[in-house]
């Protein structure tokens, strides 16, 4: 069977799930890609044998530590406009490819196509576990808005995370595999803005305890493995791959994006780490880092409990999140409503042949 992944560019999570679950199910189908052209170089080396088609993504716009709002419309506003367009050559790649089914992380324009032409859609993300949470914040009903959009018109969806969610942490290969120890020291991966403002603040605690990335001489997932905790922005992958290996998280959320604030906040809540924004660094960040037992052994106790649905999981369930789009493939074959064609759709796009 030929499947497709689409994968979302903002951000690494998206990317790092799709390839998790392509690398175990490429042994039973033949793999195809969507994905914006800064991800095409590594999927091609990781997928020599696999197509790997080009498609534009919505971004975030940042100014200081803050979401931009007005700017982050404003630069997208060319994709908004060119939709139909943008669409229109998917559909031909998905029909000359030969595409049976498609599995998205959080992309609006795979997906969309997908559909028009017939081919069943399987939305996995994470971003999506706002649409479980009860906020009426102004970013709490963005998010809620932005996430309806981007998934619509899928036939399943499977929310990963590691609160509230259909199956817990997907972890890449190179995480899988690797011994896990602790080794005593704290992995920070930093954002170029926070560099200024996190380093000198290492210095005060001891940087000889702390691995800062990126660094191109070292190796994050060997690093991360060895940990004993992670400091790092509040994106769900980079939290659920150090949960899935036992390992604390300090987050420092983005202001006004409200899935990493939301991150944040279900780290404290569940008791598998803290967070803090950049104006409290210098008091949350030690408090952390004196409190890692407490943590680790909130991380243990949650592993040791029966999975349950939509609760918290520090689990690497991988193995499961495969077995969930299996079990979506061979659906799609005896669910004929999921190929019918959106009539409407249908007749704007094909007229375009």
């Amino acid at each position: 069977m030929r499947i497709a992944f689409s994968i979302n560019g903002e951000g690494n999570g998206h990317f790092s799930r799709a390839v998790a679950l392509a690398e175990i199910l490429r042994d039973r189908h033949e793999i195809s890609f969507w994905a914006p052209e800064h991800l095409g170089k590594e999927l091609r080396e990781r997928f020599p044998g696999s197509a790997v088609h080009r498609i534009p993504y919505f971004a975030f716009v940042q100014n200081g530590f803050s979401v931009d709002y007005p700017k982050t419309i404003q630069a997208n506003a060319g994709l908004v406009f060119g939709f139909f367009r943008i669409c229109s050559r998917i559909v031909r790649e998905l029909r000359q490819e030969g595409v049976e089914a498609l599995v998205s992380d959080f992309e609006p324009f795979a997906s969309r196509s997908a559909k028009v032409a017939g081919i069943p859609v399987l939305q996995l993300n994470h971003p999506g576990v706002v649409l479980r949470t009860l906020s009426f914040s102004p970013q709490a009903l963005i998010a809620r808005a932005v996430s309806r959009f981007m998934m619509a018109q899928s036939d399943r969806t499977i929310i990963c995370s590691f609160f509230d969610g259909d199956v817990g942490p997907i972890l890449r290969r190179e995480l899988r595999e690797r011994a896990i120890e602790n080794r005593g020291h704290v992995v920070v991966y930093l954002k170029p803005l926070y560099r200024e403002l996190l380093l000198p603040l290492l210095d005060r605690l001891g940087r000889d305890r702390f691995k800062v990335f990126p660094d191109p001489k070292a190796d994050y997932a060997e690093a991360l493995a060895t940990a004993r905790a992670l400091v790092a922005p509040a994106g769900h992958q980079s939290i659920s791959e150090a949960l899935a290996l036992g390992k604390p998280v300090f987050a420092i959320p983005v202001e006004g994006q409200f899935e990493q604030e939301l991150n944040a906040r279900k780290l404290r809540e569940t008791g598998f780490g803290d967070w803090s924004d950049y104006r409290n660094l210098e008091d949350r960040l030690p408090e952390f880092l004196s409190e890692l037992g407490g943590f680790e052994r909130a991380i243990a106790e949650s592993r040791g409990r029966e999975p349950g649905k939509y609760g918290a999981s520090c689990r690497d369930e991988t193995s499961l999140a495969a077995d969930l789009v299996e079990h979506f493939c061979v659906d799609s074959q005896r669910r004929p409503e999921w190929k019918r064609r959106p009539l409407l759709a249908s007749m704007l796009f094909n007229g375009l042949y």
